[in-house]
């Protein structure tokens, strides 16, 4: 006489059976796209450490989905509303980001802004440099390769003798006369305590050059109280003995800076709102 399943032997078989009975109601394209999505979000997990696996694993998820495929998964927002590439930035994956963007020729406008994100989320520049993230205009950005105004390098500080409030950007903008001359605007964006930040030198309304300085969205409001040094220099000269820089513009300010679309956040924050803040720069780009 055979012996009664134990209660434990019959969840098992149940359970079993219920996956198979799922699954095999799921055409074969969707039951691939939901096997390589679990090894996906298994690899940008927090809690995965084998690095040794990565290749094989995505490897395996390449051969399984065409490149097109591939690529689509990889940035939708499928997990926790959020693509593969946020978590594995954010989750400080950086093998696992690299092995995906091979299979991503550009990444789409909902993909570059979770990276935007996912940035300013580790509060990482030099990341969102790198990914060239940075909202600029195409037709400027051609103007100024064409006359061959070379790429601004920008640098972010944080922690050391700073507070955990404070940052410093040093901006260096080569050829910075002549692109101005020409485009009558030049805008960088950073990334710097968990915010997007931007500075643009541009003619005003008065035919007068300005600077100004704001906050790009999506960020969070600030309450800055921050100081501008502007300088130019030029190389001419003997070595040694190059012209020594110019300060333009010192200058400080308290403000409450909001981003450019205020009316995605609720509540009120302290002091006064404004999109950005600006100051005179004089005639130093019309002048050597």
């Amino acid at each position: 006489m055979n012996s009664k399943p134990s209660m434990t032997r019959i969840a098992r078989l149940s359970i079993k059976s219920r996956r198979l009975s799922i699954s095999s109601f799921l055409p074969a394209g969707k039951q691939k796209r939901a096997i390589v999505l679990s090894r996906i979000r298994d690899l940008v997990s927090a809690t995965n450490s084998t690095p040794s696996s990565i290749d094989s694993i995505v490897n395996a998820c390449a051969s399984a989905l065409t490149a097109p495929q591939l690529s689509g998964l990889l940035q939708t927002p499928n997990i926790e509303a959020h693509t593969a590439l946020y978590w594995a930035i954010v989750n400080h994956r950086q093998e696992v980001f690299s092995a995906f963007a091979r299979f991503i020729s550009k990444f789409s406008s909902e993909c570059s802004s979770d990276l935007h994100f996912a940035c300013m989320q580790i509060s990482d520049h030099a990341l969102f440099s790198q990914l060239n993230l940075q909202n600029s205009d195409a037709k400027s950005e051609s103007l100024r390769r064409f006359l061959g105004c070379p790429p601004g390098e920008i640098e972010v500080h944080e922690g050391g003798e700073l507070d955990d409030h404070q940052f410093v950007a040093s901006f260096h903008i080569g050829m910075s006369q002549k692109c101005l001359r020409a485009t009558q605007e030049l805008k960088q964006e950073f990334v710097a305590q968990g915010r997007i930040w931007w500075i643009r030198f541009y003619m005003g309304t008065s035919w007068r050059w300005r600077v100004g300085c704001g906050l790009s969205s999506p960020s969070l409001p600030a309450c800055p109280k921050s100081s501008l040094l502007l300088g130019t220099h030029t190389r001419q000269g003997e070595p040694g003995r190059e012209t020594p820089p110019k300060v333009l513009v010192r200058t400080e300010f308290l403000e409450t800076v909001v981003p450019d679309e205020p009316k995605r956040y609720i509540g009120d924050v302290d002091g006064k709102a404004l999109i950005a803040w600006s100051s005179l720069l004089g005639d130093w780009v019309t002048y050597e």
